[in-house]
Parts: C-alpha cells; structure tokens; sequence
C-alpha cells in the first residue's frame, strides 16, 4: 500500500507535526510513504490547513483514495478565511473521516457531514513510548512542587491566562517553594517583562521557549510534579497524553468536563500507545 501525506506546510511544531512524526514512525515497513501524488493509493490529509483545494481535487481526479483527519476547527481568522471552508470541501471528496474523538465527531461532524452518510471512524492519537515514560533520564527540578504549563501555539483555547492566575495567586498567597517551567510560544513582550508575574512570582518561574526536541520535552515532563493544563475545547490533546505517560499530575484547572479530554482520561495507557493508534490507521487504509 502507498500512501501520500499531504503537507505544503512548514511547521515543525504543534499537534499535527506531532501526530505525523508518530504516524510515519509506527507505520514504518507496513507501507510505503511514497512523495508524489501520483505515485499514491491513498491521499492522507492530516490537517486541512496544510494542503491546497487544488491539489486535493487533482488527487480525487486520478482516483486516489481521499482520507481526512479531523481535529478541531480551522480558524479562519488564521487561514485567510478559508479554514471551515477547505475543511467542508475535503471532507466532501473524502472516503474516509477519521475524527480524534468523540467530541470531535459531536462538533465538527455536524458541520462537515451533517447526513452522517460519511464513511468515518474515531482514533486517537497515540504516544511514542520509547520517547515518553516515567522512567529516564530528569532534570533538577526548580522548586517543589514543580509545576509545567505547555502550548505551541497562542490559541485561546490553551488559556494560558487561567495558568497564569493560579500560579500568580499561590505566590501572592507566601508559596515560595513553588516553580513553574513554561514551554512553547509565546510572544517577545510577554516573556520580556517575565510573563507579567508580580510580587515574587517573577521570580518562580523558567522560561524554556519552543523545545524541538522530543527527548529534551520527555526530560521536562519526567522532572515535573504537576502540569497546568485549563485548556478548553481540545479534540485529543497530545500534551495531555505525553504528559500522562511521562508520570505527570494534570491539574485540569476546572476545565475537566471541555473537548476530548474526559474521554482520553477512560482510556487504558495502551489504548493510547502507538502501536494501538497506527494498527487502527492501517486497518482503515485496508478497508477503503
């Protein structure tokens, strides 16, 4: 079987890099990955954000199988206003949708398949075990506890704001035992005036920026006690899942009941390994 992954975008980081990097891991030496369309059985688009209609419509054109991830909604205010819409077309031309989650099929499946006359499956993503464990090599920790907050994108939804209060607050409160270790993206002004923290917490905390590496993120959340993680209305967050491997405590910041998470919370740590993910992507693939 050959499969072409359709990708013209350039980003290294986030969940979609993160599912494909698993992906292509998992799947290797069961199929082929081939670099052209042409040469394909079936067209797999990860994220519709990262291919064009017209490549796409080219691909059903020659009789390729179409398979659609979904996620979450594309922002169209982050995809000059044609998020939804590439979203909505490609999942007409797909012969498959396959949804993270359960809350993502509730959600996005009434927009992108409101019949429910789609062939599609639920699966979830899964995490790379061999990288994230509890058990390996840590890092000195900066406080106790050592509390984590990760993104890598400035979403709303991660509410980081939410993060920042908590940990403000137990300051302003006479913790000066706490820590807490930030990840990810942030803008230039925020980390230059310490992330806004007052009154002591400007000292509490590390600023670590993008980390690239997957090792180096494994390291953080072995080392770390608790993640911070308020985050609203994720289909099947990847940070929750490698974080809960490594052995971290996840403090939902209220937000317990939001997205995919509650389900992701009932699944066994097999059901969220890699090799579960991938056999249930190649059993699909097998099926068109």
């Amino acid at each position: 079987m050959k499969i072409y992954i359709a990708n013209q975008s350039h980003q290294k980081l986030g969940g979609g890099f993160t599912f494909l990097r698993n992906l292509t891991k998992g799947l290797a030496g069961k199929v082929d990955f081939v670099l052209t369309p042409e040469c394909c059985d079936i067209y797999f688009i990860a994220s519709a954000t990262m291919v064009s209609r017209d490549e796409v419509v080219v691909a059903k054109n020659l009789g390729k199988k179409i398979v659609l991830r979904v996620d979450n909604i594309p922002r169209n205010s982050r995809n000059r206003n044609t998020g939804t819409s590439r979203l909505f077309d490609f999942a007409q031309l797909a012969d498959l949708i396959i949804y993270q989650s359960r809350w993502a099929k509730d959600f996005i499946g009434k927009f992108i398949d409101p019949g429910n006359d789609k062939n599609w499956a639920i699966i979830y993503n899964g995490v790379d075990k061999s990288v994230f464990r509890p058990d390996g090599e840590k890092i000195p920790k900066d406080g106790k506890p050592q509390y984590l907050y990760v993104r890598y994108n400035r979403d709303e939804n991660k509410r980081w704001e939410d993060a920042w209060f908590y940990f403000q607050k137990l300051i302003l409160k006479g913790d000066r035992s706490s820590h807490l270790w930030i990840v990810g993206n942030f803008s230039n002004e925020l980390a230059q005036y310490n992330f806004d923290f007052f009154g002591g917490a400007e000292k509490r905390y590390h600023f670590w920026g993008n980390i690239e590496s997957r090792e180096e993120m494994a390291r953080i959340y072995r080392s770390a006690d608790i993640l911070l993680m308020p985050f609203v209305n994720d289909a099947c967050s990847n940070t929750f899942l490698e974080a809960r491997i490594s052995g971290c405590i996840i403090d939902y910041l209220g937000h317990i009941f939001s997205g995919g998470t509650l389900e992701l919370m009932y699944l066994s740590d097999k059901e969220i390994s890699l090799d579960v993910m991938c056999d249930n992507y190649l059993n699909k693939f097998l099926d068109l």
